[in-house]
């Protein structure tokens, strides 16, 4: 699977997975990836 934030590679038994209300779940492969796209609300930028 891949990180809902970064779309890095994330393998078995590690990172986090998060689950919304509305039953969508995000994974992120680490804890700076989750804060960036949950608590601060930031969107990844395109690279060129």
């Amino acid at each position: 699977m891949k990180c809902s934030y970064c779309s890095k590679d994330i393998e078995g038994g590690t990172g986090f997975a998060y689950v919304r209300k509305n039953g969508s779940v995000r994974y992120y492969c680490t804890g700076r990836c989750k804060k960036l796209n949950l608590v601060q609300n930031r969107k990844l930028r395109k690279e060129s």
